[in-house]
C-alpha cells in the first residue's frame, strides 16, 4: 500500500510529538495506534487506533477503532461522533492529531465529571429504588476498579421479588464456547442458565476470576430473562468498550426467542483492525453456543412460538 507524502509527513510528526505512546502496529498496511494516557490515573486512558487507506486525507477518513475500558456505549458513540465531526470541518487536510487531542480534552472532561465514590472506591452491590433496580460489580484491575451497571425499569415490589427469588446457586454452570480467530482477534462465547441479576453478576464474577478473560480487551455481555409474574423480560446489556456489541448480541437473543440466559462473548484484540467484521464474530460465537446448549429452536415456526425455556444443562465445554 502507497502512502502519501502528506501521510508520510503526518506519521513522521506523530512520531516526534508522542513518542513511545505512538506504535507502528503494521506499517505495510498503514496501521497505527496512539496511546491516550490520563496525567493522574491510568485508568482513565483510551487507545485510539488508525489505518490510513491510500486516499487519505484528500478524500477519505481514517478507518478508526477507539479502544477503552471505561467507556460506556454512549461515551463510546460520544467520542467517535467528535472524531467524525472533526473530519467533516478539516476535510482533505490530515486528522490524527487533531482526533488525539480531541480524545484527550474528552477523557479530561469525562474524568473530572465522575460520580463520586467512598474512600475506598467502591459502590453498593444492590440499590433498589422507587422506579429502577441498580446492579454494580466492582472488577478490579491494576490499582484502579471498574464498575459495570445494569439498569433495568420496573417498580419496587417487583424489584425486590425478583431480586430475593429463590435460587438453588447464586453462580450457575457456565459453559464455553470454542474459541475463534481472525487476524489476530480471538473470540469465545460463554453462557449459563439464569433466573436472577444476582446470578448474572455471580456467572461475571466466576468468569473473571480467569485471569486470561478478566485481562481480556472486551467482554460483551448480554441477558434476557423472563419474568412469569409479570409476563415480560428483565434483559439489558453491556458493550465493555466494543460500540454497539451489546446491543447486537442482546438482538440476536430476542430474535432467537431464548430466556432465562447469560451470554458473554469475550475478545482478545489482536492489533489489526476488523471492522464490521468483529460484531459478526460475536454472534456467531454465541449462536454456535446457544445453538450446542440446545437453546436455538430451529422449526419454521420458531420466530410465532411462546418463549420456553430450552436451556438443557450439559458438561462443560
Amino acid at each position: 500500500m502507497e502512502t502519501s507524502a502528506e501521510q508520510a509527513e503526518e506519521i513522521e510528526a506523530l512520531t516526534a510529538i508522542y513518542d513511545q505512546d505512538f506504535i507502528v502496529i503494521d506499517k505495510a498496511n498503514s496501521i497505527y495506534e496512539i496511546r491516550i494516557c490520563h496525567e493522574s490515573d491510568s485508568w482513565w486512558s483510551a487507545t485510539l487506533q488508525v489505518l490510513l487507506p491510500p486516499q487519505y486525507p484528500q478524500r477519505v477518513p481514517p478507518v478508526f477503532e477507539i479502544h477503552s475500558a471505561w467507556m460506556s456505549d454512549a461515551d463510546m458513540f460520544e467520542a467517535t461522533d467528535l472524531l467524525y465531526t472533526i473530519y467533516r470541518e478539516h476535510q482533505g487536510e490530515i486528522v490524527i492529531y487533531q482526533w488525539v487531542e480531541a480524545l484527550r480534552t474528552f477523557i479530561n472532561s469525562k474524568f473530572h465529571g465522575q460520580e463520586p465514590t467512598d474512600a475506598e472506591g467502591s459502590r453498593s452491590d444492590v440499590s433498589l429504588k422507587c422506579e429502577s433496580i441498580k446492579l454494580s460489580e466492582t472488577i478490579e484491575d491494576g490499582d484502579s476498579e471498574k464498575y459495570q451497571s445494569a439498569n433495568v425499569s420496573c417498580n419496587d415490589e417487583d424489584s425486590l421479588k425478583l431480586v430475593r427469588r429463590e435460587r438453588s446457586d447464586l453462580c450457575p454452570e457456565i459453559r464455553h464456547g470454542d474459541p475463534f480467530t481472525d487476524r489476530k482477534s480471538t473470540f469465545q462465547a460463554h453462557l449459563a442458565h439464569v433466573i436472577t441479576l444476582d446470578q448474572v453478576s455471580g456467572v461475571l464474577e466466576e468468569l473473571k476470576k480467569n485471569r486470561k478473560v478478566n485481562n481480556a480487551t472486551h467482554n460483551v455481555v448480554a441477558y434476557r430473562i423472563f419474568c412469569e409474574d409479570r409476563n415480560s423480560f428483565l434483559q439489558d446489556c453491556d458493550d465493555d468498550g466494543e460500540a454497539a456489541a451489546g446491543s447486537r448480541l442482546l438482538h440476536l437473543l430476542q430474535i432467537l426467542n431464548v430466556r432465562d440466559v447469560v451470554v458473554v462473548v469475550t475478545r482478545w484484540y489482536g492489533g489489526i483492525l476488523l471492522g464490521p467484521d468483529r460484531f459478526k464474530h460475536y454472534n456467531n460465537c454465541a449462536r454456535g453456543l446457544m445453538k450446542a446448549a440446545g437453546l436455538v429452536d430451529i422449526s419454521p415456526e420458531f420466530k410465532d412460538s411462546k418463549p420456553k425455556s430450552r436451556f438443557k444443562p450439559g458438561k462443560k465445554q
